[in-house]
């Protein structure tokens, strides 16, 4: 399937996940063509069309899409989904969670940062959307308080802007080192600009071996440089979403 990737990662064999790329859909310029975000000015039936197209391709019934904030909000979408037979809508988190089967674990991304959890017993996944705001604000150590200690739990980092192309201004900069001053590593001096060149990756792959994760697999795609194959934030303004998904089969 020429619009979706799936992880290369040691994960329980009934673990599935997958990105997708921005091709092979049906969405016109600036989003063109695989745009599964409803939020970004797109015509609806051609969003409507691709989220069709990604669910036969998956073969899923159904996925649920979060209202994204840059925040540190955790869904479990088990006790959210169990409580109606019907699709929810507007559920507010930046990370999801599911103990089920054949219920996936979604974010949209264009840029920020999506991370991808499991645990090695195969009983839990889940996905959380984490941009400098949510990795500064703690969404993965959130998302990791969700699992029971008594299963190793490995990540994979996916698609996101890579250090060379990702400038903040020192007040970012700042904020990560008030955090933790070992953070400074990973803001290196812009070669062109008074600004900060900030290492995502780093920074996630740190905050997750801090706290217990041993086993992180990825990090080695960016969306900026990658424009036949990502949609970019920064590089394009206005563009389309790549979906981020984790499930059990």
């Amino acid at each position: 399937m020429f619009n979706i990737h799936r992880l290369t990662w040691p994960a329980p064999p009934q673990v599935k996940a997958c990105y997708t790329l921005r091709t092979g859909g049906g969405s016109q310029p600036p989003y063109r063509s695989f745009n599964l975000g409803d939020h970004v000015g797109d015509i609806p039936s051609d969003v409507a069309a691709n989220r069709r197209q990604l669910l036969k391709n998956l073969q899923l019934e159904t996925i649920t899409w979060l209202t994204q904030v840059h925040g540190t909000q955790v869904a479990d979408l088990d006790a959210i989904l169990d409580k109606s037979s019907l699709e929810i809508k507007d559920i507010e988190a930046d990370a999801c969670i599911s103990r089920k089967t054949h219920r996936p674990c979604c974010v949209m991304t264009a840029d920020c940062l999506p991370v991808f959890f499991c645990n090695a017993d195969g009983t839990q996944v889940a996905v959380a959307h984490a941009g400098w705001r949510g990795l500064l604000g703690g969404v993965l150590q959130e998302t990791l308080r969700t699992f029971e200690p008594s299963s190793p739990v490995m990540a994979y980092l996916g698609p996101a802007i890579s250090a060379k192309e990702f400038e903040v201004g020192d007040e970012v900069r700042m904020a990560f080192l008030c955090h933790n001053a070992s953070f400074g590593k990973h803001f290196e001096a812009s070669p062109t600009s008074p600004r900060w060149m900030g290492d995502l990756y780093a920074i996630a792959r740190e905050i997750l071996q801090q706290s217990g994760v041993s086993e992180v697999y990825g990090g080695d795609r960016c969306t900026f440089t990658e424009k036949d194959a990502f949609f970019s934030y920064r590089r394009d303004g206005v563009t389309g979403r790549m979906a981020n998904l984790i499930w059990l089969e």
